[in-house]
């Protein structure tokens, strides 16, 4: 763009082609000293993620992920009036370490850990691996504060001999969480949602190998299940947060299924509440896996989730 604009001015004298440098330069200058008064996500964000997990465990500190899109205007929006935010750049630089992720370059990111909304913002135990929350949707400067704040919290709380308690940020103190958070909601009754898939053996797994799929804990007899499933848990986890696909289609309801009324279609896993439903899922199970439900965990009707 520089260049023909260059190139548009050639014909004049040399002293108009000075003149014309000198302006450009000056608002260039402008343009860098204006930034560099606003401040950059550099100061907070890091941009690659392995990178970024092995200095939050290093530190003994939870790790946040931000996935946004260049096309995207929420994501945009955020950049302009959130992150330059002090407070938010004061807690992001002192009690997380922080990370940007174009969800377009990490596809794999995106898989892993179920982002489906943009922007949407994830923060891991890096002390277990394990996801803390997931916040998707744009959000005012205000609300993510109570978000990470809300996080720490969490952290904190499962990590009381390892982390140093920080002071909380004046924004966010109207938003300082309860710490009476409820247990993890456990996939499967605890079974291997791998070895189900893929040896169709309901085989027990264990706490000491877990992982956090979309609000869900997982249970894994090995490690190398649990990686398995983390490189593409879309492949094992239950379908619709393993709810009721024909209750759902029928009246827009998520209840979730039992373990005893399992049932495969396409390697797709789903659940039932009863064995009639699992009947009706199966005389026409096209019908239903054409269901485009993006159900979060607080939309589930008040019952044992398996």
């Amino acid at each position: 763009m520089l260049q023909s604009f260059f190139d548009r001015v050639s014909g004049r004298d040399l002293k108009s082609r000075r003149s014309t440098f000198l302006m450009v330069g000056l608002a260039l200058f402008g343009a860098a000293t204006t930034s560099q008064l606003l401040g950059s996500d550099s100061e907070v964000f890091r941009t690659d993620y392995k990178t970024a997990l092995q200095e939050a465990e290093e530190k003994k500190l939870p790790l946040l992920v931000h996935f946004y899109a260049e096309w995207c205007s929420p994501c945009k929006r955020m950049d302009r009036e959130v992150f330059p935010n002090a407070a938010v750049k004061e807690i992001l630089g002192s009690r997380f370490v922080a990370v940007k992720i174009n969800s377009d370059d990490r596809q794999d990111l995106v898989r892993r850990y179920g982002i489906e909304t943009l922007p949407s913002d994830l923060v891991i135990d890096s002390l277990t691996g394990r996801v803390i929350t997931l916040h998707a949707g744009s959000q005012d400067k205000n609300g993510y504060l109570a978000t990470v704040s809300q996080a720490e919290a969490k952290f904190i709380q499962a990590h009381p001999r390892n982390v140093v308690v920080a002071q909380p940020v004046a924004e966010a103190k109207s938003a300082t969480p309860e710490l009476g958070d409820p247990k993890p909601i456990i996939g499967l009754a605890g079974f291997s949602p791998v070895a189900l898939a893929k040896k169709r053996q309901w085989k027990r797994g264990s706490a000491e190998f877990a992982w956090e799929y979309k609000e869900v804990t997982y249970h894994f007899s090995t490690r190398e299940e649990l990686e398995e499933f983390r490189n593409k848990p879309e492949d094992f986890a239950p379908k619709l947060l393993g709810c009721d696909p024909v209750i759902l289609w029928e009246s827009d309801k998520a209840v979730s299924g039992d373990i005893k009324y399992a049932a495969f279609f396409n390697d797709e896993l789903f659940l039932f509440k009863s064995d009639e439903r699992r009947k009706q899922f199966k005389a026409s199970p096209e019908k239903y896996i054409r269901l485009q439900h993006a159900l979060k965990v607080d939309q589930i009707e008040p019952t044992v989730i398996r």
